[in-house]
């Protein structure tokens, strides 16, 4: 499996919260919902090889936050094995990070209190939603600040001529467009090109060049 830099800064992660090299408590003070956005899902990282880290590394994560409540009755290994899997089952579209966030707001109340003890129907049927709703709404944030940034560097094709008439002269208009695109795609999201593409696609004098921005595709993952 070929792994992107994101997705081997957090496959090492789960190496070193496995092998007990990295403090979780530490990790857990610099996490939030909006800064875990762009983070690798599971269902793409602990897959074949990996499945076996994906599993260690939530296992760690499920025993830390059961030992972190206070009751006498503990769950079974069978019991933490399951809620392992429902774990991993119920964020196979997150990331390891969003795990390790939701069970230090639930552990700390975030979500409520309870008094008669910690199972997978209090954890997935009452605090898993409110955790799904606050970050359904980080989406909504980040979306509406990527929407604000590509209107403004939608430049009309003369902002074009005029910021590149002065730059290599001897190329093509279309050069000059290749540039342009460069520049405007460069650091940008797959999100946010793709509303640049629907953009360009709704101006007559963009849409010549359509090609070419829907080129940046096979680059911008």
């Amino acid at each position: 499996m070929q792994c992107n830099p994101k997705q081997l800064e957090t496959l090492d992660l789960a190496k070193n919260i496995v092998a007990g090299s990295v403090s979780v408590s530490v990790i857990e003070i610099g996490l939030t919902i909006d800064k875990n956005l762009d983070k690798p899902v599971v269902r793409s990282l602990f897959k074949n090889e990996n499945g076996q880290i994906g599993f260690a590394v939530v296992k760690v994560l499920v025993n830390r936050f059961i030992e972190s409540f206070g009751f006498s009755t503990k769950l079974s290994e069978t019991q933490l094995e399951i809620l392992t899997v429902d774990t991993l089952d119920k964020f196979s579209y997150d990331s390891l990070q969003d795990i390790i966030l939701f069970f230090k707001l639930a552990r700390s109340g975030t979500f409520g209190t309870t008094k008669r003890g910690v199972d997978s129907n209090l954890i997935f049927g009452e605090w898993f939603p409110m955790f799904m709703e606050m970050k359904a709404e980080a989406r909504e944030r980040e979306h509406l600040r990527q929407k604000k940034q590509t209107d403004e560097s939608l430049l009309s094709i003369e902002d074009v001529k005029k910021s590149y008439e002065k730059i290599k002269p001897n190329n093509s208009f279309r050069d000059r467009v290749l540039i342009y695109i460069d520049k405007i795609t460069d650091g940008i999201t797959r999100l946010e090109l793709e509303d640049l593409i629907q953009a360009w696609s709704e101006d007559e004098q963009k849409k010549p060049y359509l090609r070419e921005l829907k080129a940046k595709r096979l680059i911008i993952k």
